[in-house]
């Protein structure tokens, strides 16, 4: 199973850190995690999010291609059928 980057962007509200907790416990040990916090916005991450189209938090990135809004409504186990998943309901159309 390869690594994939996994991105969530949050304001530190209950929802976002339910869907951090529920990746964290998750997702496998290779895979990379980072929490864009979006209270601390610098043009960094303003670039970072108009990138993704990122508009509303929690969102979840994952290897720049797949893009969950919200709370997933799917267990988070990480594995080959899960970015399968993903991959066919959730990508992330570049803008």
């Amino acid at each position: 199973m390869p690594h994939h980057r996994i991105e969530i962007f949050s304001a530190d509200c209950p929802l976002c850190k339910h869907v951090i907790d529920t990746i964290t416990v998750g997702k496998c040990a290779d895979c990379n995690l980072t929490v864009h916090n979006t209270n601390t916005m610098d043009e960094r991450l303003k670039q970072i999010m108009k990138q993704y189209g990122v508009t509303s938090v929690p969102t979840v990135v994952i290897d720049g291609s797949i893009k969950v809004v919200g709370i997933p409504d799917f267990p988070w186990i990480c594995g080959d059928d899960l970015y399968r998943f993903l991959k066919e309901k959730y990508r992330l159309e570049h803008r």
